[in-house]
């Protein structure tokens, strides 16, 4: 069973799709708020806790965001800093061919754990 939630805020949309697996959190349009942190913070949050108690991989793709600001990192970062403390496994996709996600993400894999329950992944 695949279950989908959709959150929009300004131009910003995260869909969500779940199914018995994993959590995939697909971001489209752009990340402009000054403080987008608001917006973002409880739906990476909640999507953590959900993959901790169904036991499910979480990806954040981000392959369809067409801009985000700097801010936007911010809640990015703190996920995956919680991520890398924790138990449950994340992925983050991003599109290397886009010179401002390949700059922005590859910064990333800072995060990565040698066991690969974090993976940053440029594809």
């Amino acid at each position: 069973m695949v279950d989908k939630k959709t959150y929009e805020n300004n131009r910003l949309c995260i869909e969500i799709q779940a199914d018995d697996d994993a959590i995939c959190l697909k971001w489209r349009g752009r990340s402009i708020d000054r403080e987008p942190g608001k917006f973002i913070a409880p739906i990476l949050l909640d999507s953590l806790r959900e993959g901790g108690e169904g036991n499910k991989r979480v990806i954040l793709d981000f392959r369809e965001l067409d801009y985000m600001n700097s801010s936007t990192i911010t809640p990015i970062v703190k996920i995956l800093e919680r991520a890398k403390r924790g138990t449950v496994p994340l992925m983050l996709v991003y599109d290397r061919s886009q010179k401002w996600q390949d700059l922005s993400f590859s910064a990333l894999e800072i995060f990565s754990t040698e066991d690969h329950r974090v993976e940053i992944k440029g594809m």
